[in-house]
């Protein structure tokens, strides 16, 4: 009998995929995320797209483009993952792995690089393969409109009230946008106090009031947002995708506490740093990296 593990809300984790959730895993056309741990233990999400669990207790994920979480795990092999379908009615999962080898090259390779996206691309193609043995898995579950729609109504009252005017301009013009559009997909992942995996949970209700913080409701998920403790370090990830680009952004802060906003209970990220995980070049653009000035006299 497969081996089940409950919290007390009854969430239930599986230790390996159904075939339902295989399924969505192998979808062409989604989001499929990766969280994973950097050397200071704080959790750090990109969005992989070559990311299928090919039996139901192995995951293998490609190297499209080299980045952070490539590096996060040959150093820490504790991973979270997620995939959800684009189009109406939302599924989801969650999963959480540990990465075992990589191989370059060979059959899994091939089949990302004959995928939808890179089957015409004569230049670039999927190098390496990560394959991971799953530790827990949920089972594939509805993301229901009807708690997003409540968030954004109390993000409503809770964002003006919790402005401040004088805080550092941490987030850029474009991802404060990004964060406060209420139809961008929003995601926050937090090491799993109970097992020390990082977890991803949808979060559509995430804003920043201002550029320095992010807040969110806990009108949704609110079992594992409620895992959050004070000084625990978080990251968080939007993304806006139309028919010309597809943008995102990630943002890692420290939870601060809770706070009420014109009467809406609110968890509260102070921004610390701001990763761009797009190519050309990935990397952190806050804070920025301070310089020093290049030396022209070297007489004394």
């Amino acid at each position: 009998m497969e081996k089940m593990k409950m919290s007390k809300k009854a969430k239930v984790w599986n230790s390996k995929f159904s075939k339902e959730g295989i399924e969505l895993s192998e979808m062409e056309v989604g989001l499929k995320l990766l969280a994973t741990i950097d050397p200071r233990g704080w959790p750090h999400i990109t969005m992989i797209s070559f990311n299928r669990a090919k039996t139901p207790d192995q995951v293998v994920w490609g190297e499209f483009t080299k980045g952070t979480s490539k590096r996060n795990v040959l150093q820490n092999p504790k991973q979270g993952a997620f995939y959800m379908n684009a189009v109406m009615p939302y599924k989801f999962l969650q999963a959480k792995m540990i990465y075992t080898h990589r191989m370059t090259g060979g059959e899994d390779c091939e089949y990302f690089s004959r995928g939808q996206m890179l089957r015409y691309n004569t230049y670039m193609n999927v190098e390496k393969a990560y394959y991971n043995s799953v530790e827990s898995v949920t089972p594939v579950m509805d993301l229901k409109i009807l708690p997003i729609a409540k968030g954004l109504i109390l993000d409503l009252f809770a964002k003006r009230k919790a402005n401040d005017s004088n805080s550092e301009d941490k987030l850029h013009r474009l991802g404060y946008d990004l964060y406060n559009n209420p139809f961008n997909p929003k995601f926050i992942s937090i090491i799993d106090p109970d097992d020390g995996y990082p977890i991803i949970i949808p979060c559509f209700q995430l804003r920043a009031p201002d550029r320095s913080k992010l807040i969110f409701t806990y009108s949704h998920f609110k079992e594992d947002l409620e895992k959050l403790k004070i000084g625990a370090h978080v990251s968080t990830f939007a993304v806006i995708a139309d028919e010309i680009e597809l943008i995102n952004l990630v943002v890692q802060g420290t939870f601060i506490g809770t706070q009420k906003f014109g009467n809406v209970k609110c968890g509260i990220i102070e921004i610390d740093e701001v990763y761009n995980s797009m190519p050309p070049l990935p990397g952190i653009i806050y804070p920025t990296l301070k310089t020093r000035p290049k030396v022209l006299n070297f007489n004394h």
